[in-house]
């Protein structure tokens, strides 16, 4: 996929956007909170991830009924907008093409490990009674 496509990320100073593993979004407030996380390389410990704030809309909005006769509301940005639209493309993107046999062979190698690790703990205890 072309990297072109991706402009509003590349603004927001991703330089790599194959290296997003995943995204989250909630609103506070009247701001929308993007967080996007990244896979983690090779010797690192922790996964990086990194923070973006976005000002909500503000719109006058007329009301039939009541006695006011305009409600204010909210709206996500345009920009955000634009850069969840970017992340939906790449994190399907990523998941359609991943092997599901890579992905079974991932989740067998880390249950080894976590096997491997429960059997020494036991040991462990034993050797401690």
């Amino acid at each position: 996929m072309a990297t072109q496509q991706f402009e509003t990320l590349k603004d927001m100073g991703i330089d790599d956007v194959h290296d997003i593993e995943k995204y989250t979004s909630r609103i506070e407030g009247d701001m929308d909170i993007l967080k996007i996380y990244l896979h983690r390389h090779q010797g690192e410990w922790f996964a990086k991830s990194k923070k973006f704030k976005f000002k909500r809309v503000h719109k006058n909005v007329p009301v039939k009924e009541g006695l006011q006769p305009f409600r204010v509301i909210t709206e996500p940005s345009p920009y955000y907008l634009r850069a969840v639209a970017e992340l939906d493309l790449l994190v399907t993107e990523e998941k359609t093409t991943q092997n599901k046999k890579e992905v079974l062979l991932d989740e067998l190698e880390h249950l080894e490990k976590v096997v491997a690790r429960k059997i020494e703990d036991i040991r462990r205890q034993i050797d401690e009674m």
